[in-house]
């Protein structure tokens, strides 16, 4: 069993983990329930479909105590890219399954939120071969607990052929998207866009500077601070930043000044936080010689730190992107140490096991 790119939904009733991965060349979505240190329990759960379609990134909340998971697939004979949404019983068995269809267009790397009892969804509309003289757009719709359409979807903003990833937060019962796009520039930036029932608003976080910032990750507390994490190029290195603020103040701009976690000649990137309280959990993979490396460090509401950088993987072999959620009285953290055939992609993994390991800053 190779496992890819973990996600975590932790709550005090339930706790699970999925991935993409699976046997041989398969790449399937999986899920497995955690025991309460985060051990993993039981044997895996194929989630997506059987058939010849590889199935990618999931996203995995839990609502009711019960998993609903995002994903989406690729048709290998005619590259069509599916955005999927699915609910399971407490048991890990899938209840329900809908498609996240734009017509013509293909859709790409879902996100799922919980807010009361409507689910609220992104994710990219990839242009196809039908429809490729346009620029990817990002759409949202919300459904219920049961997986019905609760609205039409619509579309709340627009990406570039270089948006890889989306992530979002609730607060005050609306969807706030947080991804990076070029747009007319050179260089992507973070991006912003709050979702309401009266429409959508879309911020611009950092200013075309020509140096790449990628891949954000926002989360918002109970009393509506923000934390918002990214790699940035600014400093001639791919370096973790981490801007630590009212939300109101990231949706009206510019965000609160954000100040620079790593330092290390290697390449940082793949920085996720959390929330627990008033406290920050932040993880991220570093370049440490020729191994990466997952290290997580803690802030507080201020962003001051609280205390020196952990490294937390051990193992043998590099360790990938990173995922963290609130446990107890701090952090369960996931990722996947791997070995590689040369360098690649997937296809070239030796091994690539999941890891997961407690965080208490």
């Amino acid at each position: 069993m190779l496992a890819y790119e973990l996600t975590l939904a932790v709550s005090p009733e339930a706790s699970w983990a999925a991935w993409h991965g699976g046997v041989g060349e398969e790449s399937a979505i999986y899920l497995q329930p955690l025991g309460v240190e985060g051990a993993m329990q039981g044997s895996p759960i194929r989630l997506s479909s059987e058939g010849k379609a590889f199935a990618y990134e999931p996203d995995l909340i839990l609502a009711g105590g019960s998993p609903v998971a995002a994903w989406y697939q690729k048709n290998p004979f005619t590259n069509e890219l599916s955005g999927w949404l699915a609910g399971l019983d407490a048991s890990g068995q899938r209840e329900w399954l809908v498609p996240l269809e734009l017509g013509a267009d293909w859709s790409r790397n879902p996100v799922v939120r919980l807010a009361g009892d409507r689910l609220l969804v992104a994710w990219i509309g990839q242009p196809s071969e039908a429809t490729s003289a346009r620029d990817p757009a990002i759409w949202y719709r919300e459904f219920s607990l049961a997986g019905k359409p609760l609205a039409a979807p619509r579309e709340v903003g627009r990406g570039d052929r270089d948006t890889w990833n989306l992530n979002a937060t609730v607060a005050g019962g609306a969807m706030v998207i947080a991804y990076d796009a070029a747009g007319a520039r050179e260089a992507n930036e973070l991006h912003l866009i709050e979702v309401t029932a009266k429409g959508a608003r879309p911020v611009q976080l950092t200013p075309d500077d020509g140096n790449a910032s990628l891949y954000p990750d926002l989360q918002v507390n109970e009393a509506g601070i923000a934390a918002l994490t990214w790699f940035d190029e600014r400093d001639g290195n791919r370096e973790i930043y981490l801007s630590i603020g009212l939300l109101a103040d990231f949706l009206a701009g510019p965000m609160p000044p954000p100040i620079r976690v790593t330092h290390g000649e290697g390449e940082s990137l793949g920085a996720y936080l959390a929330w627990n309280g008033d406290r920050v959990g932040l993880v991220w993979s570093d370049e440490v010689g020729s191994d990466r490396h997952i290290f997580a460090q803690g802030f507080n509401s201020a962003g001051q730190p609280l205390g020196a950088a952990h490294q937390l993987s051990t193992g043998s072999g590099k360790s990938s992107i990173p995922v963290i959620r609130a446990s107890g009285k701090g952090f369960l953290v996931a990722w996947n140490d791997y070995e590689m055939e040369e360098t690649g992609g997937h296809a070239q993994a030796i091994w690539s096991l999941p890891q997961i390991a407690r965080f208490d800053p």
